[in-house]
Formats: C-alpha cells, sequence, structure tokens
C-alpha cells in the first residue's frame, strides 16, 4: 500500500505527498503521479524517471511539531548497530539511505562511528529516526521472529528472483554506455568492467546460497541433525564465506557510485545512460535491504540454533570428553 512517498534514487530526496513541496509551490496532498511530466527534483534536478516508491516513514514530525524527539530514545540508537536498528524496524533503513550510511556489510558499526565515517551530525539522524518512530508501521513481517523457512523463502523470491531478472538487463545498458559514450565518459567503461565480474559473481553467490547454505539452514531448523559443510565443518564456514562476498559486492557497489557521481547524470547523457544510473541506483538500494536480511538476521538467527541444537551441543560433549581421555 502507498505511503505517499516517492524517493530520488540519485540524491535520496523524498517528495512527501502530503506536504507537496513549498519550494516549488506545490501544496500538499498533490499525488507525484499528478505532478507534470516536466517536473525535475528540487534538489538534484532529476526527472520524473529516477523516482522510485519509497517505504520510509514520515521523516517531518518534528519539523511539523517542533517537539524535540525523547533524549533517552536518541541515546539509545547513537549505541546501537545500524544492523540492528532496521532489523527492529526495516522502514528505518530509508533515513540511513538518506546519509550514505551502510546497514548491511557495515552493519555492525553504532550508529555514532557509521555517522562519524560519513562525516554526518549524529544529532541529525538521531533526531530523525526518533521523530519518526510514532510514525512507524510495520510493512513486512518482523523477520526476527518469523521462521527461517519464511525468511529464506522472502530473500529467494524478492532478491534473488528479481536479481536474475536485472542483472542481464542492466549489464546490456551497461555495455551499449560504454561503447557509445565511452570517448567523452571513459568512467562509464570502468563501470562496465566493474559490473561484469560483479555480475558473474552475485549469480554464482545466489546459487550457492540456494543449493548449498539456505537447505542446510533450514534443516537445522526442522530439527535434523546440523549439516556438514566441507571438511566436517559447520554453519559457520559457508555463512563466513558469504558474507565476505556480500563485502566485496558491497566494494564494489561503492565504486561503481563514485565512478558515477552518485548516479547524476551528466548534461549529456542520453535516456539509455539515465536508465542505466537510475537501475544502478535501484541495484544498490536493493542490495542493501538484501544483503541487510542476510548479515544481520538470517545469519545470526541461523548460527544461534545451531549452536543451541541439541546434537550440535552432544557433539562437543564427545569431542571435548575425547580430548579429555586422550
Amino acid at each position: 500500500m502507498s505511503n505517499g512517498k516517492t524517493i530520488c534514487t540519485v540524491c535520496n530526496y523524498i517528495y512527501d505527498e502530503a506536504l507537496g513541496e513549498q519550494a516549488q509551490n506545490i501544496p500538499p496532498s498533490l499525488k507525484f503521479d499528478d505532478l507534470p511530466d516536466s517536473w525535475q527534483c528540487p534538489i538534484c534536478n532529476s526527472s520524473k524517471e529516477m523516482f522510485q516508491p519509497c517505504s520510509c516513514v514520515s521523516l517531518h514530525t518534528y519539523e511539523q511539531t517542533c517537539v524535540k524527539p525523547n533524549a533517552a530514545m536518541t541515546g539509545l540508537f547513537v549505541s546501537q548497530t545500524v544492523g540492528q536498528l532496521v532489523a527492529d524496524r526495516p522502514e528505518r533503513a530509508c533515513i540511513l539511505e538518506q546519509y550514505n550510511i551502510d546497514y548491511c556489510c557495515g552493519g555492525k558499526k553504532t550508529l555514532e562511528e557509521a555517522c562519524k565515517q560519513k562525516g554526518v551530525s549524529i544529532a541529525e539522524v538521531t533526531e530523525k529516526l526518533a521523530a519518526a518512530e510514532q510514525d512507524l508501521a510495520e510493512k513486512e513481517p518482523d523477520w526476527k521472529k518469523t521462521s527461517l523457512k519464511q525468511l529464506i523463502d522472502h530473500i529467494v523470491a524478492c532478491y534473488h528472483q528479481p536479481l536474475r531478472d536485472e542483472l542481464p538487463r542492466i549489464s546490456q545498458l551497461a555495455e551499449k554506455v560504454a561503447r557509445v559514450h565511452g570517448a567523452n565518459h571513459p568512467e562509464m567503461i570502468e563501470v562496465f568492467k566493474i559490473f561484469t565480474p560483479f555480475r558473474e559473481q552475485l549469480e554464482m553467490h545466489m546459487q550457492k546460497e540456494e543449493l548449498i547454505l539456505f537447505p542446510g539452514i533450514a534443516g537445522i531448523e526442522a530439527g535434523g541433525s546440523p549439516r556438514s559443510f566441507g571438511c566436517g565443518g559447520g554453519v559457520e564456514h559457508p555463512i563466513e564465506v558469504m558474507t565476505q562476498e556480500h563485502d566485496d559486492a558491497g566494494e564494489a557497489l561503492v565504486k561503481m557510485r563514485q565512478l558515477t557521481n552518485d548516479y547524476v547524470p551528466p548534461v549529456d547523457a542520453c535516456n539509455t545512460f539515465k536508465v542505466l544510473l537510475h537501475s544502478l541506483a535501484k541495484l544498490e538500494l536493493d542490495m542493501h535491504q538484501h544483503v541487510h536480511k542476510e548479515n544481520n538476521i538470517l545469519f545470526p538467527r541461523a548460527s544461534e540454533m545451531a549452536n543451541a541444537s541439541p546434537i550440535a551441543v552432544q557433539g562437543k560433549a564427545v569431542s571435548h570428553g575425547r580430548g579429555a581421555q586422550g
């Protein structure tokens, strides 16, 4: 269900239909679809086609009410990891995205550490998070409480399958833009060189998860004996490998964002060029949410469940017993 908010995939500006846009004399309640086709983002001048629906919360409560957010609440935010913040409330992701704070691969950093690294005001971010609390409404199940099988099915259906459709399309766009615009924009040749192995590795990565890791996790949850991976190891090893591959994918995304000036189209960009940048920006956003759900929810829950398995505990006891006898 639409919440009346649409986000610019270039600069993360959010058009809120409930508020309109005072700077452009747009009255409240004007729907995004009813804006003129010639309308542009008031921050970066991107066209309407660079916007997509935003599942975030209202970011304007503080500005509208002038009520200071609860100090104790903002203090709690500072010490929490950004991964945990989004795991608790998925809608918070949109606020962190506005500041380019990485909550997936960088999910283990505290909010304070992440803000310092990005050079943004911790007070500003925590105030927005706290002010938005009263408006937060769950758009998805609480993945920390569902079964792991449900979470796995969600990841495959909502991220893996769409990626398999989207990656070949983006690859064709990247090749065309590099070939046609490479002379004037050599950075797009570099983007294509980065995207090609990124795609290949990501497709292989998803296959390994679906054929090996995910069935193993589902088996542990179903009450079977913990599956042996590799050289007789537990679930921790494949999780470690998948997490490292997530980090590698994240680095590739960072490089492509840097090369494209945060996905801002140059003045001479044709429609194909603009569509490519829009697609890369959306890919990055989806990857952040995708990796977050694996790194910060699925993998920790699976590891905890494997370690708590009676068979796993019994196996450790036997191992220690043999060690003592030796």
